[in-house]
């Protein structure tokens, strides 16, 4: 049985019409071909895999094909066949991660000055230019300031900001796109299809996302996966193989989160690191998923246009928009600060339940806007028959309220205000001047700044007055009430420890069993109001 050659290499592009998600740069190429107008030095930029220098031979068949300057080269004359094995003498491709020094770089370009062997023009493709090292790179400006007729050169690199700027002037710069996963997926059915290899959709989705925009990683996991699945490709294997997270771990999270089943969160959490799954993965695929339900919500049109998942349309009605773009903060930040987690698990659960948090904040919110609703209505009732009703009147504007001289009780008056109460907690108090009240919050609790209608709604409820609310994003150097809490509950808890420590009893019961305090488990004592 012959060897099989690898799908990244059996599939590699000959021919301009064969590139995937490079239509901007081929169109931009095949004009300036076709109309004679050609540079002496083209520059190629984009991440691994995307094709840069499998265009730069493209490119070069094009100078040099037998039937002449053309954006369609034959691909059967000796010259590109020559190209395609990588056999022509007068192609000279320099890998620059492993040929940095000076002197090298020299020795290539004191060889520019002859003519080509056999092809029209003498084409030099130079991976990776940006490791050149400096005296490298002057040495080359030289030749690309004034280089011969018949040389042609093409730079490819992944760094283009460390390419000197010298140098980038000398070029014409093509930025070579990532492959969406739609495109690549659709490439990877096309390659089955002809290696007649039986395939589910789904997995080359899958694949498609894995690869992130690189074609040439995609054939590669494709390669791997029909190994994997002997000769097959389906989803479930894939998906083992890749580590994905399964989308039903997903919905499950979202529908604990919609019932506000903390238990079952744990759960999913506990039963995906069973699995060894990758929580980090989790948390992308979480990210993309409620990213997908936020923009199906915001325009169902998204649905056709971008082939969203119909199976999310039920999850768009049981959060607002705000709540989802907080819920994808939460998660996005949680991708951040996971390794600051004692463990993996740990950090997801706690993401998940911070979610939660949120939720059943709203929820209460809701309800105590109802109640209230029902108590309004109510005292409107039994006050009809009395005409003299009197109604609060709203303090004139730029009169400070004696509330606001204790920032931290103001804000326990909004105790059961939702989101609104969540923002206040984590703001201080910068002054009141004008019915303007401002208020500054560090930059870290941005997450809770759409609430800030909402918080001023609450403010002018209390305050009975109309004001407006400032809020500024600033590490100021005092406590907010949240932190002030947070302060005391240590505090308490400190005390609480030392209470145990010095307690007779407890040090008598210690010493005679050789027990010891289990810290986790010390609870202050509340004060009951």
């Amino acid at each position: 049985m012959a060897p099989s050659m690898a799908l990244a290499r059996k599939w590699r592009p000959k021919y301009f019409s064969q590139l995937v998600g490079q239509e901007h740069v081929v169109r931009a190429l095949s004009n300036a071909i076709e109309s004679g107008r050609i540079h002496h030095a083209y520059l190629f930029t984009g991440t691994r895999g995307v094709g840069k220098t499998t265009l730069a031979r493209i490119l070069a068949k094009c100078f040099n094909c037998q039937i002449g300057l053309t954006s369609q080269p034959c691909g059967v004359c000796d010259s590109c066949l020559s190209i395609d094995r990588g056999r022509n003498p007068d192609l000279i491709e320099v890998d620059a991660a492993t040929n940095t020094r000076v002197e090298e770089m020299r020795e290539l370009l004191d060889n520019a000055q002859y003519m080509p062997v056999a092809a029209r023009y003498k084409v030099y493709i130079i991976d990776e230019v940006h490791m050149l090292s400096r005296s490298a790179f002057n040495s080359m400006l030289k030749t690309l300031e004034e280089p011969p007729e018949h040389v042609k050169f093409i730079l490819a690199t992944t760094d283009p900001q460390k390419v000197p700027i010298t140098v980038l002037s000398r070029c014409l710069q093509f930025n070579l796109k990532q492959m969406r996963p739609d495109q690549i997926a659709s490439h990877l059915a096309h390659v089955l299809q002809l290696e007649s290899v039986p395939y589910e959709e789904n997995a080359l989705t899958l694949i498609g996302r894995a690869a992130q925009g690189s074609m040439r990683d995609s054939l590669s996991l494709l390669d791997q996966a029909i190994a994997y699945g002997a000769s097959s490709v389906n989803e479930a294997q894939v998906a083992d193989m890749l580590g994905v997270i399964s989308e039903d771990y997903l919905y499950q999270i979202l529908n604990a989160l919609k019932d506000t089943d903390a238990l079952t969160l744990a759960t999913i959490a506990q039963s995906m690191a069973d699995r060894s799954l990758s929580f980090i993965q989790a948390l992308d695929d979480l990210a993309r998923l409620i990213h997908d339900i936020t923009l199906l919500k915001a325009t169902h049109e998204a649905k056709e246009v971008l082939g969203l998942n119909e199976a999310l349309l039920p999850l768009t009605s049981h959060w607002d928009a705000k709540t989802l773009h907080l819920f994808y903060q939460i998660v996005i930040q949680a991708r951040q600060d996971l390794y600051l987690a004692p463990d993996e698990l740990s950090g997801f659960r706690m993401t998940l339940l911070r979610m939660l948090a949120f939720v059943q904040k709203e929820n209460e919110s809701v309800d105590l806007s109802l109640s209230e609703k029902s108590d309004f209505k109510k005292k409107q009732l039994n006050n009809e028959p009395d005409s003299e009703t009197v109604k609060p009147q709203k303090i004139k504007v730029g009169h400070t309220p004696p509330s606001l001289s204790n920032w931290a009780e103001l804000v326990n008056l909004l105790s059961g205000s939702g989101m609104a109460y969540e923002l206040a907690r984590h703001c201080q108090l910068k002054d009141f001047q004008a019915g303007q009240l401002h208020l500054t919050i560090d930059p870290s609790q941005k997450i809770f700044m759409p609430y800030q209608d909402r918080l001023q709604s609450a403010l002018e409820s209390i305050l009975v007055m109309d004001i407006k609310l400032v809020i500024d994003l600033v590490k100021d150097d005092g406590l907010t009430p949240a932190q002030i809490e947070d302060k005391k509950d240590h505090e308490a808890l400190v005390a609480a420890k030392l209470a145990l420590e010095r307690d007779p009893v407890v040090r008598s019961i210690l010493d005679e069993y050789g027990g010891k305090l289990i810290e986790s488990s010390i609870k202050p004592v509340k004060d009951k109001q």
